[in-house]
């Protein structure tokens, strides 16, 4: 899968995303995607949709080995003013299951 071909999938997720993000610093929160929109992006048999998204304030950790739909992820949250700002003084690790299962855990860090 080729990198931007998400990011309409993630811009309609934003608002709930948005909101599981403020939530999570409480606890994980979890939202199942829809298969019929995964398979949508990509129409292989058996695609593996799965990643591990990890930004420390403001900015991806693990950019050499996010696939293109971590990568779409991030950039549409980076784009959106509101999600920057949030993103600036916390650790914030999206995971995405094979099974569809995107997980929102949340720490705050010190920015310095």
């Amino acid at each position: 899968m080729n990198e931007g071909r998400s990011v309409a999938l993630w811009t309609k997720y934003l608002p709930a995303i948005r909101i599981l993000l403020k939530k999570a610093i409480n606890e994980a929160q979890q939202i199942t995607l829809s298969k019929i929109e995964l398979q949508s992006i990509d129409n292989r048999k058996n695609p593996n949709f799965s990643f591990n998204l990890d930004i420390l304030n403001g900015k991806v950790e693990n950019s050499i080995s996010l696939p293109p739909m971590g990568k779409d992820l991030f950039a549409v949250l980076n784009a959106d003013p509101v999600m920057r700002k949030f993103l600036q003084d916390k650790k914030v690790t999206i995971q995405m299951t094979r099974s569809s299962v995107l997980t929102f855990k949340m720490e705050l860090t010190e920015v310095s």
